[in-house]
């Protein structure tokens, strides 16, 4: 059976009152993701061709609709393709950051969405979240009502809708020159909704993997900025103010089952405080400031457990500025980054891959510009250049440099993925030399091949060795300036983290640790008796090359996705796809372990102490004017300390136990579910490493190691879906007024997220299929299916979308008539 993960990174972008959209979008990717789960929960394979979603759920949960479709389409694809389900990144701003702070909270541990509907219908509206003192009277502007419809905007149809009528006018005749909206209204509204979705049920309940995480990002705006010691020739010092802001939000579920997450109650109030901040929009609301999210909470009678956490981890770069996170005041994400593409691709880097995985950037643009908009040739005038210069361009910029991004990506995948297949028949038959048929699998017998290995790729390689080996010693200074920097608590990209990177290089120069041509032989043995023993720069390569063997572990995953695509091969007889299955889970279990060893001196008091003491000042400007010399003179003067420095980083992660597990684990590859031809494939992969990585890491250079796969980007936008198109359904009501018009009416909500919901019920049947290799715009089956999905998203959501009837039966009309097919 050929399995495959379809992983989502979703990017959520602003829209003000769209987000009522979004929401309806969000839930059903939350939906979806528990339906995969639902599937993959049934451990027998044969067991799932005739299951059902409400096999082991309540049908009556008024949570549940969609999901049983969601489980027909993978069930139904599982018979070709084993598909689950993944999100694993969302980035958001605005509008788009409150949706993807819920979801994400929903996502990380199993919790409904289903009570977040009301508190959107009901109080996104622009009644509910005026400040009380801005709130207009009968008289307040008066004169404002003759001018409103003067102004023409009485004939727009819009207009006509009563409650909108009311709105507007209590809206435009509220506070002048303050913020009409309320922080603290919004705020309480954002706290309610990340507690009304509840603590799960265990520690352990969530729709992501043991393995795997999930990462959120939102993006804010820091009014004031903070400002950044940057570093130049002449002067050597300048002070830059930074105004953008992200805040980050981490789930882990370690294969141990041990969970690390910041999505819990107890950090309700940060969840809040970022979903209140990023949605922030200029002159409708007051700045969020951290102080508003604490009176909230005393208000409540409730606690913040996670705050000191919560500020320590986003805010650390404040308090070294002296300057009060809490105080601080931020705006709306969207004004300096409407589209956090960048945060999401850049946390794709480094993710395990449990099988073959279709990667996805999945963007939800509620406002996109239509095909062939009409272009403009007359100047324009002097409010629209001011308004467009302040909002209208910068919310709308393209996305062109991260999609190019993408697509230089997926060229170097494809690169190395050639890289790889092409040497695999002469790299085997080098590895096949080494190994002994008739020995038996032990883990010295396997020391003693990789050894001999090592030695062959030396050997090999000629003279590319030279330049291959001085970039892994260029990455192991750099591992150990950023250990060194991390440990005394240096900013990244600052000055004293340039120095201390200067510094080590120093070092390594004065010590006799750089690069010289000896005889590579003394590179064959990862776990030497002695280190003193090897030339001082093959000491340190193999006391501190921590990437090399995460690239290996990395690989050697890899190279088991692609034993599950031959499991049924002839030449592969008697391999076990359980066999398989724990051999990842044990590599896996050593990944974990070895980046643990990549902290463990953050766990060593003597060590940072050590740090601490060596690296206690700064470089003043004029030691910063010639930074190479500053270096050389530390390191001449400290080299003692240095030295003692080094070599207790190199005792606390203790890279020589890592390779000894490694070994134990391909000796296990004997066992059952394993046949001679399986075992002699995994010992190639694992064996012929170093011949892989002198052939891709020069390619790869400093990229972290994790996904080799393509990423394929898909929008979900009004403009996408296709099916909900052939029902003539009515645009999208909150994109008039800015944006804003959704919080004006009721009807309009109403109308919003029910397209939300089937937008994305639409969409998100397309992308599963695509992965699967079939057509849905095409497929009569899928036509029926999501014909059955509408009819199921319209019952249910009937009773709770009174203003909405009307649409409600002419869309039941259509579909019942046979629009879609």
């Amino acid at each position: 059976m050929k399995e495959k993960e379809l992983r989502i990174a979703l990017v959520c972008f602003g829209g003000v009152s769209l987000a009522v959209y979004m929401h309806g979008v969000s839930k059903e990717i939350l939906k979806l993701v528990r339906a995969s789960r639902a599937l993959h929960d049934i451990r027998d394979r044969k067991a799932r061709t005739t299951a059902t979603f409400f096999d082991s759920q309540k049908r009556d949960d008024r949570e549940f609709d969609t999901e049983e479709f969601y489980f027909e389409l993978l069930r139904d694809i599982g018979r070709s393709v084993e598909l689950r389900v993944i999100v694993d990144i969302i980035a958001g701003a605005s509008a788009g950051g409150i949706n993807a702070t819920m979801l994400a909270r929903a996502l990380a541990h199993d919790l409904p969405m289903d009570r977040l509907r009301h508190l959107w219908l009901d109080n996104a509206d622009v009644g509910a979240l005026l400040a009380p003192e801005a709130r207009s009277t009968l008289w307040s502007k008066w004169f404002l009502r003759p001018m409103l419809w003067a102004s023409g905007l009485g004939r727009l149809p819009l207009i006509r809708d009563a409650e909108v009528r009311a709105n507007l006018s209590m809206f435009m005749r509220s506070r002048w020159f303050k913020p009409p909206l309320s922080g603290q209204r919004m705020a309480a509204l954002m706290y309610d909704a990340v507690t009304a979705m509840g603590k799960p049920r265990s520690a352990q309940d969530s729709l992501l993997p043991s393995g795997l995480g999930l990462d959120l990002f939102v993006t804010v705006t820091d009014f004031y900025g903070h400002q950044q010691l940057m570093q130049l020739h002449n002067p050597p010092f300048i002070h830059e103010r930074e105004h953008r802001h992200l805040l980050r939000f981490r789930y882990r579920r370690q294969p141990s089952g041990a969970v690390e997450t910041d999505f819990d109650l107890a950090n309700a109030a940060g969840l809040a405080f970022a979903a209140r901040a990023t949605s922030s929009f200029p002159g409708a609301f007051p700045p969020a400031r951290i102080v508003e999210m604490d009176e909230l909470v005393a208000a409540r009678g409730d606690q913040w457990p996670r705050r000191a956490e919560f500020i320590a981890r986003n805010f650390e770069h404040y308090g070294r500025g002296n300057i009060d996170a809490a105080s601080a005041s931020f705006i709306d994400g969207s004004v300096l980054n409407n589209r956090p593409f960048r945060e999401a691709i850049n946390a794709i880097r480094g993710r395990p891959a449990y099988r073959e995985v279709d990667r996805r950037i999945v963007y939800i643009d509620p406002d996109p510009s239509p095909p062939g908009a009409a272009a403009h040739h007359s100047a324009p005038g002097f409010f629209t250049v001011l308004k467009g210069a302040i909002s209208g361009i910068p919310l709308t910029q393209p996305i062109t440099d991260e999609l190019n991004w993408v697509v230089e990506y997926n060229e170097r995948a494809r690169r190395l993925r050639g890289i790889v297949e092409s040497a695999r028949p002469f790299i085997s038959s080098h590895v096949a030399g080494v190994m002994n048929p008739d020995a038996a699998i032990t883990a010295d017998a396997v020391r003693a091949w990789r050894e001999k290995a090592n030695g062959e790729a030396a050997g090999n390689a000629g003279f590319a060795y030279e330049g291959y080996v001085r970039l892994k010693l260029a990455s192991v200074r750099s591992f150990v300036s950023q250990l060194i920097a991390d440990l005394r608590g240096i900013r990244p990209h600052s000055p004293f983290a340039r120095a201390v990177t200067e510094i080590v290089d120093a070092w390594a120069e004065q010590a006799g640790a750089m690069y010289a041509p000896a005889d590579t032989r003394s590179l064959s043995t990862e776990s030497p008796e002695r280190l003193d023993a090897l030339p001082r720069w093959v000491a340190v390569l193999l006391a501190f090359d921590v990437d090399y063997r995460e690239r290996r572990l990395h690989f050697l995953i890899e190279s088991q996705n692609r034993l599950y695509a031959i499991l049924r091969a002839e030449e592969f007889p008697g391999l076990h796809p359980a066999a398989v299955d724990g051999m990842k889970r044990e590599f896996y279990k050593a990944l974990e372990t070895l980046r643990q060893r990549k902290t463990a001196c953050f766990r060593n008091p003597a060590t940072v102490e050590r740090v601490e003491s060596l690296f206690r000042a700064a470089p003043t400007p004029s030691e910063m004017r010639d930074i190479p010399a500053y270096a050389r003179a530390f390191a001449a003067r400290h080299a003692a300390g240095l030295e003692a420095l080094i070599e207790q980083l190199a005792a606390d992660i203790d890279l020589q136990a890592s390779t000894r597990d490694i070994d134990l684990i391909l000796a296990r590859t004997g066992g059952e579910g394993w046949s001679a031809e399986s075992r002699r494939e995994v010992l190639i992969n694992y064996l012929g490493f170093p011949f892989w990585d002198v052939l891709t890491f020069p390619v790869m250079a400093w990229r972290e190691p994790g996904e080799f796969n393509e990423i394929l980007i898909d929008r979900i936008s009004p403009l996408d879906a296709s099916a909900v198109e052939k029902l003539g359904a009515p645009r999208l009501k909150g994109m008039t007024f800015e944006h804003f018009a959704a919080f004006l009416s009721r009807s309009y909500r109403e109308n919003d997220y029910l397209l939300g919901r089937m937008h994305g019920f639409d969409r998100l049947i397309d992308i599963v299929c695509d992965t699967a290799g079939i057509d849905a715009r095409t497929d009569p089956a899928m036509a029926k299916l999501k014909a059955r999905g509408f009819l199921a998203i319209l019952a249910v959501e009937e009773a709770h979308l009174p203003q909405s009837k009307a649409m409600i039966a002419e869309l039941r009309r259509l579909i019942d008539e046979g629009a879609l097919k």
